[in-house]
């Protein structure tokens, strides 16, 4: 059951709570990585098996990104990897380290003591798994999500797969490329001379509220006062 914890303060402080849920048909492996300065989540890997819920309280004005692994698994001598979104620890929890792209990115900016939170999808470093952002309890609130499963139509030259040839993600094209008009770099780096790409444009139509390049802010950011929010994985 979920608590809302819109009325919780601490120290003075709004705490804000993020519900995990896995909707997937398969086990995921969500993970996080706070902001330089912001403390770490006090979880910042574990598995949800499909159906199963967390939830995990942020410290106040936290910051930071989340995305999920999934293909995961142990070897012989009990070291954790994943074929997506690894991060890289041998270990379930990421303790600071981030994911390997290409992965779905959530994005939070909290602000606390009542001003207003900050937060995205992102494929600017590409897709991995479809992820819903819904707040709950909060006023002036807006959700987005990338619902579509981009790697049942991410382009050859964009795939990243798995041994057995099977599509674990769907690389940006700056990932793929790495050239300076896609990774908005150098004489494009930036917003009147980084544009979207043909490859930007093809993550866009998918999720049309994900952000598909950096400069992408216009319809990619939200905000939402006092809440705490809900994250699904297959929405």
């Amino acid at each position: 059951m979920y608590i809302n914890r819109s009325l919780l303060f601490f120290s003075g402080a709004h705490s804000t709570t993020f519900n995990f849920k896995n909707n997937c048909p398969y086990p995921v492996w969500p993970a996080s990585l706070a902001n330089a300065g912001k403390a770490a989540l006090s979880q910042t890997g574990f598995q949800l098996d499909s159906g199963a819920s967390l939830s995990v309280d942020a410290p106040p004005a936290w910051g930071g990104r989340m995305w999920t692994r999934h293909r995961c698994s142990a070897d012989s001598s009990g070291r954790f990897s994943c074929l997506s979104g690894d991060c890289g620890t041998g270990q379930v929890a990421c303790n600071g380290a981030g994911g390997a792209p290409p992965t779905t990115l959530v994005e939070f900016t909290l602000q606390g003591d009542g001003g207003k939170d900050f937060y995205d999808v992102s494929c600017v470093d590409g897709f991995n798994v479809p992820v819903s952002v819904v707040p709950s309890g909060g006023s002036n609130c807006d959700s987005t999500s990338c619902q579509t499963n981009i790697n049942a139509r991410c382009p050859t030259e964009l795939q990243m797969l798995a041994p057995d040839g099977s599509v674990v993600g769907c690389k940006s094209a700056c990932l793929a490329f790495d050239t300076d008009e896609y990774c908005c770099r150098g004489q494009y780096g930036g917003p009147d001379t980084c544009k979207p790409t043909s490859y930007s444009k093809m993550f866009k139509d998918a999720c049309p509220q994900a952000y598909s390049y950096a400069y992408d802010d216009k319809s990619s950011t939200f905000t939402c006062v006092g809440a705490n929010y809900d994250i699904t994985y297959c929405p």
